[in-house]
């Protein structure tokens, strides 16, 4: 009745909607600051990142330990109970929330009418680009012998082998994850999985514009994201950069909120510096050029003690910022790196320097300064709108 093709990605669409909805969202809900709850972009962003960061977290477990012994302990029933366990924890911990926070009222303010037409036209382009993105095997370089290789890999042996190192396995493991569940070797299956981090990437460009300036900011600042025709490019090749940008830019998010929110006494800056360090580590867990958010903080944080002429009383609650965000950002984040070292790898493998050299020629190197010119010109709502604006679109796939 269909092509073949679109039949295999079809058969891994359940255990896709059981990692993000079964247990990315009890954890978004847990996480999520109440006021939030009835956001349904926010709710989705952090569904979308908070399922596969467990996922994979569980699967790196399960194939870390076969692969000391060279056992398949990768295998359908293992991933299924130990991802059912965290969603529990996840449900009772956003049921717990749920009891001892108030509900807030939300502001049901409708879509005007270009930004009606702005939503139609990114559900067009993700439609479009689904359909590119598992109707087509794997071609590229990277993806056939990389992280497409090592999903097929890890589906056979049924472990992460020990002589493996190289980039961290976010990518790798959901393509073995998509294999392993349906029970298909194939690349179809794998693929299935690439588009939500393509439609995460879109929301996690809305978050930036909600979160730091109002909801139209967002519209605006997701459809250029999902409409540039290098995203689109990007959004069906099975590579890490579309990944990448989803969690940089959602770090960068919910970094730049709890940024604004770090006011003496104002504990609201807490919940969205930690949810920016999970992204951090999900973006760690992707590729190791994620350590130029960690630069892009440092920077903030010597701008601002600079602004506030180096009193520590007042610099305190954005310092705190930054050391939350790190501290949220480690389990995740250093846990390839740290795999590496003991078993006798490279910690950090970075990119070949063509790729660093075509990476600053995409205009990123500047997001963070003119973000931080931005805030220190803040008076300005409108600066501080562009430097956003600026921030999402210099931070180009390939830039990430």
């Amino acid at each position: 009745m269909f092509p073949y093709w679109f039949e295999l990605a079809l058969r891994p669409q359940w255990a896709l909607i059981w990692m993000v909805f079964g247990v990315g969202l009890p954890w978004a809900y847990a996480v999520l600051p109440r006021r939030h709850w009835r956001s349904l972009p926010l709710v989705l962003l952090l569904s979308l990142a908070l399922g596969p960061m467990a996922v994979t977290a569980w699967m790196f477990v399960l194939g870390t330990v076969g692969g000391a012994s060279e056992t398949a302990a990768l295998t359908a029933p293992a991933i299924f109970v130990g991802t059912a366990a965290i969603a529990a924890v996840g449900a009772a911990a956003a049921w717990i929330k749920r009891r001892r926070t108030a509900a807030v009222p939300a502001e049901r303010v409708p879509l005007a009418l270009d930004e009606r037409m702005l939503v139609i036209l990114i559900a067009a382009a993700c439609v479009l680009r689904w359909v590119a993105a598992v109707w087509f095997p794997f071609w590229q370089y990277d993806p056939i012998w990389v992280y497409g290789y090592e999903g097929k890999l890890y589906t056979l042996l049924g472990y992460i082998p020990q002589d493996i190192g190289y980039y961290p396995q976010f990518l790798p493991l959901q393509y073995a994850y998509a294999q392993i569940m349906s029970g298909v070797l194939d690349d179809h299956v794998a693929r299935a999985v690439f588009p939500l981090y393509h439609w995460g990437s879109i929301l996690a460009a809305y978050a930036l514009g909600r979160l730091t300036v109002g909801r139209r900011a967002g519209v605006y600042l997701a459809a250029i994201w999902a409409l540039y025709p290098h995203v689109g490019q990007w959004a069906t090749t099975g590579d890490l950069e579309i990944p990448q940008a989803f969690a940089f830019t959602g770090a960068a998010a919910f970094f730049l909120r709890a940024w604004l929110n770090a006011r003496a006494g104002d504990v609201a800056a807490r919940p969205y510096a930690v949810i920016a360090g999970l992204f951090l580590g999900i973006a760690l867990w992707t590729k190791p050029t994620a350590g130029a958010f960690i630069l892009g903080v440092g920077t903030l944080v010597a701008v601002e003690a600079v602004r506030v002429r180096l009193d520590l009383r007042r610099l305190w609650p954005r310092f705190q910022v930054a050391l939350w965000c790190g501290v949220a950002s480690i389990p995740l984040g250093a846990l390839w790196y740290v795999r590496n070292v003991l078993l006798g790898h490279r910690a950090i493998d970075f990119p070949h320097p063509f790729w660093l050299t075509q990476a600053q020629r995409s205009g990123a190197e500047f997001g963070w300064p003119l973000l931080a010119a931005g805030w220190c010109a803040r008076g300005c709502c409108g600066v501080r709108a562009c430097a956003a604006a600026l921030t999402a679109v210099c931070c180009s796939p390939r830039g990430c």
